[in-house]
């Protein structure tokens, strides 16, 4: 910013004095304003540090989960809980905020009753080392000459010889 004041000091546009530096004579406005307002420069940028009163503490965050893992609540969703705890005159966090902490500490997953993930079967392989070892097959409907009337076209091919057998039915 001092760069900026000798230049204007010596006559230079904010356009020239920005060009020079590679930005936008709106951002050296906005960073003058910020200065002459605050005596610094503000981050104000989407993201940057800021003092939130609302965080949820330690203890907050440890009954969410103790909640959660709680047997009665394992079966159900974050939804399910905060509405059966409404209904007993319990608040321990909102709907979002169970969901948070949950994602957050992995709990999403599986729950409860919930069939645990399978492992992911092998793709089968097949090798053709000869003729009619491998075989695949299509079916395709085939317009007919009537408006609505369809052939059925069963395609089977070998995949060695490449050769198609072909049944109209």
């Amino acid at each position: 910013m001092d760069l900026l004041q000798k230049g204007l000091n010596a006559g230079a546009s904010i356009k020239a004095v920005a060009n020079l530096f590679g930005i936008c004579s709106r951002t050296l406005k906005r960073w003058d304003i910020a200065i002459n307002a605050h005596g610094f420069s503000v981050d104000s940028h989407k993201g940057s540090l800021r003092n939130v009163v609302h965080i949820i503490l330690a203890e907050e965050r440890n009954k969410v989960i103790e909640t959660v893992n709680d047997p009665r609540f394992a079966d159900l969703t974050p939804a399910q809980i905060v509405a059966i705890l409404a209904e007993e005159q319990i608040y321990v966090g909102s709907e979002f905020t169970f969901y948070r902490i949950m994602r957050e500490e992995g709990l999403l997953r599986s729950r409860g009753r919930a069939r645990q993930p399978r492992e992911p079967r092998p793709i089968p392989m097949l090798e053709a080392r000869g003729i009619h070892q491998v075989l695949v097959w299509d079916i395709t409907l085939l317009p007919g000459p009537v408006k609505g009337q369809f052939y059925y076209l069963y395609m089977v091919m070998d995949v060695w010889s490449r050769r198609r057998f072909s049944l109209r039915q």
